[in-house]
């Protein structure tokens, strides 16, 4: 039985680490790029949760993930020693409003479960024991990841930014930074080119609700273009496509933006 196993820090630096160890063990095992990102989407979701709220002592804690390939499956386990916490137990809202309005409260752990086929949850008597099940029955196998890529231009007053690659929470926090000291600076008529996104985690969704309540606070307009594939997929699942001016096209988009 297929199976790797790694013991992290409680750090969010230390995701990247099993997100490696996740992409490599499918790459050998020619599992195919949408599982690999459903698998990778969830477990940095529960991890990055037991991270922020499972811990309230300050000291240093040792995560568990191993994996597994058992009869058309992926399994992922997660184990911790922190407060006791079932994410089945909460149902994630996806309820409607203006990007003001909007709360992203429990979208990760609605990301979850509808990219996993099983979640099962123990309470151990020291901590927390999570498993995740992907199904890979029928799976072809495709290319491997990419990194986080950003690059920033301008047209006709408004500025264009492509992202691409893996917007999840180790790079959630460092773009919307680098896009609020943009509309900081006077760039609030904003249009994000997303055709080269790979996938986008809870932290990616926050980042763009984020940077767009800023634009609407700043009186500028924010749309959004080149939403397709994997990407697209996962902004249907999240309920968040109506929150945003989705243009079919970056000329659309700087239109919309323009408000031509």
């Amino acid at each position: 039985m297929p199976s790797a196993e790694i013991r992290i820090a409680n750090q969010l630096s230390e995701i990247g680490k099993v997100a490696d160890l996740l992409d490599e063990f499918g790459r050998r095992h020619e599992l195919s790029e949408r599982v690999r990102h459903d698998m990778g989407i969830a477990v940095d979701e529960i991890i990055s949760n037991i991270i922020h709220h499972s811990y309230r002592d300050g000291a240093a804690h040792d995560i568990s993930v191993s994996l597994k390939l058992v009869a058309d499956e992926l399994q992922a386990e997660i184990v911790d020693d922190g407060a006791e916490f079932d994410p089945l137990a909460y149902q994630a809202a996806r309820a409607p409003g203006s990007l003001k309005e909007r709360a992203l409260g429990g979208l990760g752990l609605h990301l979850v479960t509808s990219l996993m086929d099983i979640v099962r949850y123990v309470r151990l008597s020291d901590g927390n024991r999570l498993t995740l099940v992907k199904s890979t029955a029928g799976d072809d196998a495709s290319e491997r990841r990419s990194e986080a890529l950003i690059s920033v231009t301008s047209e006709n007053g408004v500025t264009i930014v492509t992202i691409g690659g893996r917007f999840d929470s180790s790079v959630a926090r460092d773009i919307r930074d680098r896009l609020s000291k943009r509309v900081a600076a006077g760039a609030t008529r904003m249009l994000l080119d997303l055709h080269r996104l790979e996938y986008i985690s809870s932290a990616g969704f926050w980042s763009l609700l984020a940077v767009g309540r800023e634009i609407e606070a700043a009186g500028g307009r924010l749309a959004l273009c080149g939403i397709e594939g994997e990407a697209k997929r996962l902004f249907d699942i999240s309920g968040l496509s109506e929150l945003f001016a989705i243009c079919e096209t970056r000329t659309a988009g700087v239109e919309a933006v323009r408000g031509s």
